[in-house]
């Protein structure tokens, strides 16, 4: 039985081939900010008082998913407690637009993340990214439940010749949670229930 030596040039190959393969791999982050921002007109509540409170029923914890042919997808999570960082922004909102939030008031809001998802799939010469960011908030006073749906998905192409611009990614994934936490704020069933009526 004869025993082959690598080559020195085999070898070589060999190593950069397995370099080359690990830093795609670790091209990518393994986390970003998620930081969404909401734009509330004051005046809407006078002094009303609500507590909020946060839960995730996601069923992953990453916020981007990266799709590659014939591999496993790259998976990144957001930096920070998702389902916190949004009920901090919707109590801004809140805030901003007049009313008071404290822990015990008549009024309880659970704000539950249910989705917030980046898809990126490889095109000809660009990246698809699909946004799919779904949410309820549950309002209760005086032995009244109100469930209220929030839904909301995009579709937009970003230019990429060898991986897709997370910044890119991670902006239209900001942008489509913003708009969600606006939504809310503006809804008029939302605004009634904590009004009292």
């Amino acid at each position: 039985m004869k025993t082959q030596l690598i080559k020195p040039t085999q070898w070589l190959v060999t190593a950069l081939l397995a370099l080359s393969l690990a830093a795609c791999a670790s091209y990518y982050p393994v986390a970003v900010d998620v930081n969404p921002t909401v734009k509330a007109k004051s005046g809407v509540y006078n002094g009303q008082t609500l507590s909020l409170s946060s839960k995730s029923s996601r069923e992953n914890d990453y916020v981007i998913r990266i799709e590659q042919n014939n591999k496993a997808p790259v998976v990144v999570g957001a930096s920070g407690n998702i389902a916190t960082q949004l009920e901090q922004a919707l109590i801004q909102g809140f805030s901003t637009q007049g009313a008071i939030v404290e822990s015990g008031a008549p009024t309880d809001i659970v704000l539950e993340v249910q989705e917030v998802l980046a898809t990126v799939e490889r095109g000809h010469v660009s990246y698809d990214v699909k946004q799919q960011v779904r949410m309820q908030l549950i309002l209760k006073r005086d032995g009244r439940t109100t469930t209220k749906q929030f839904r909301r998905s995009a579709q937009e192409e970003f230019p990429g010749l060898l991986h897709p611009e997370l910044d890119k990614v991670k902006a239209a994934l900001n942008d489509q949670l913003s708009l969600m936490l606006n939504d809310m704020l503006t809804d008029l069933d939302v605004q009634h229930f904590i009004k009292g009526n």
